[in-house]
């Protein structure tokens, strides 16, 4: 055993208490510190001396790397890691981790709540119920016997096609750079046969042109930037209808809301944005047949538990491996 107890900082805390972290680092020795960073100097300042950090939404870029001292593991609270300089770690010879999964079926619920808001224009009747009208003109869509398309096949993707086969769509199409039948079969095995529904791999803009419903299930790197631009809504049926519970900026916004404007898609469910919070002059705000929400797919009792659970996991894990316990 060492001398001196392991130090863990938390860089940024978003719950409001870090009880679920101390009691996976307490009873191994490590002592937890809570700080409040919103740049990356305060990083830097606040993790000089820890052992771990376990970072939320502040920015841990090559500056705040360089002065850690004794840092041996990153844990982020989340699945993506655009606000670590993983390089910049993996020179210093810190692991980052990550917690993948543990929102996969919150993410899908969430994105299929969308997709029914969009249907049966829920947003719409619950804003004119509650400004005295009743029985709203407009009508909503059927779900059963349309075309859902998925963006994805990672967990998020995976989880919603499970979640919307017994909903009667008539084809569920696939699109991944990786996919394959053998690959969507491994996932879904059996349910889909079961269930008479017909679910597929399919070329990105077969997809596209052949769906009612496209929700988006990428990350955000190089290659899927923008990648729905206004090449890829053009395709699009005029009345369908595009979710993003994925990155903001796989979607090109400015194109979104001029197909949205001018009627050539039907509709849009939103999570996440370009720039966040979603600017006060968005389009996206006053456009009908938008259902926006604020990039709380992830959230759910049950997995903001299992998020800050695994998190320090994951540092007293490396902890140990380096021999700190």
């Amino acid at each position: 055993m060492v001398d001196m107890a392991p130090l863990a900082v938390i860089t940024d805390n978003r719950f409001g208490d870090a009880d679920i972290e101390a009691s996976v680092l307490a009873p191994a020795g490590v002592e937890l510190v809570v700080a409040k960073c919103r740049s990356s100097a305060e990083v830097a300042a606040a993790g000089r001396e820890a052992d771990a950090l376990l970072v939320n939404m502040a920015s841990v870029d090559a500056a705040a790397i360089e002065s850690l001292e004794r840092c041996r593991v990153i844990a982020r609270y989340g699945v993506g890691l655009d606000n670590i300089d993983v390089e910049a770690a993996a020179r210093r010879g810190i692991v980052v981790a990550n917690v993948p999964g543990y929102c996969d079926r919150e993410v899908a619920e969430h994105a299929l709540g969308l997709l029914l808001a969009c249907a049966r224009n829920i947003p719409q009747r619950d804003r004119a119920m509650r400004e005295g009208s009743w029985n709203v003109a407009a009508t909503g869509r059927r779900v059963s016997g349309t075309v859902l398309g998925i963006l994805g096949f990672g967990g998020t993707g995976k989880a919603l096609a499970r979640a919307a086969l017994g909903l009667g769509f008539r084809e569920i199409l696939v699109w991944s750079p990786s996919i394959s039948r053998d690959r969507i079969e491994a996932a879904i095995g059996p349910a889909a046969g079961a269930l008479g529904a017909c679910l597929r791999p399919a070329a990105l803009d077969e997809l596209l042109a052949a769906s009612d419903w496209v929700s988006v299930h990428l990350p955000l790197k190089p290659g899927t930037r923008g990648i729905i631009g206004p090449r890829e809504l053009a395709l699009m049926k005029g009345d369908s209808t595009l979710i993003n519970i994925s990155r903001g900026a796989v979607v090109d916004e400015e194109a979104l809301a001029v197909a949205l404007a001018s009627g050539k898609l039907g509709g849009a469910g939103l999570d996440v944005f370009t720039a966040e919070p979603l600017p006060k002059g968005s389009k996206l705000r006053s456009l009908p047949g938008v259902v926006l929400t604020d990039h709380s797919a992830y959230a759910s009792r049950e997995s903001i538990a299992e998020l800050r659970r695994r998190t320090a996991e994951n540092a007293l894990g490396v902890l140990r491996n380096r021999g700190l316990l």
